[in-house]
């Protein structure tokens, strides 16, 4: 009963997340660190900033917890925009421009800590539609099918940044594919 309670949580926003993520904490008191100074033990505050954002923003959300030797799946559903993040409040230098972002894709984990199937939300560059992807199949989707309790990586692209490797750039006149898509920032993991 309690384990199917915990399956049916309550929802949030991926910007509650990041204030989560951000939020100051009081380490417990056997953390605490020796002052050089006065020698004496201090209990100290911790406290994670995002300082710049990458081109592409890669969001890892948490979707397993392991409590002392259990370990279970966590399916809140995560509320997160399509079009439109804005970074600029979660970020520690405020004075970065352009700190919106647009989705262009979702890897979706189904099943449990024993075993699961991933799968893929991506929106076309070329007709701006959202697809389906589920091995060799693959279907047009709604928006609103997107945001569900399956989500786990989230890809954002910054606005109005089109990367040479994408195939915006190829039919504006930019350089052809180069192969795989490099993804080498990455972004927090919630």
């Amino acid at each position: 009963m309690q384990q199917q309670a915990h399956q049916q949580q309550h929802s949030c926003t991926l910007d509650e997340c990041f204030q989560l993520y951000t939020k100051e904490e009081q380490l417990a008191p056997d953390d605490a660190w020796r002052c050089p100074h006065c020698q004496v033990l201090q209990q100290g505050v911790v406290k994670l900033s995002l300082w710049t954002l990458p081109d592409i923003l890669i969001i890892h959300l948490k979707r397993f917890r392991q409590v002392g030797e259990r370990r279970t799946k966590l399916s809140t559903l995560v509320r997160f925009p399509l079009c439109g993040l804005n970074m600029a409040p979660h970020v520690a230098k405020r004075s970065q421009l352009d700190s919106l972002y647009d989705l262009y894709a979702v890897c979706n984990h189904h099943g449990s800590m024993q075993g699961g199937h991933y799968t893929a939300y991506c929106r076309n560059s070329l007709d701006g539609r959202w697809y389906s992807y589920d091995d060799s199949s693959v279907e047009p989707v709604q928006e609103d099918e997107v945001s569900t309790r399956g989500a786990y990586i989230l890809f954002y692209q910054r606005r109005n940044v089109i990367p040479s490797w994408s195939a915006s750039s190829s039919v504006q006149g930019g350089p052809g594919s180069l192969g795989p898509i490099p993804l080498g920032s990455v972004g927090p993991a919630l």
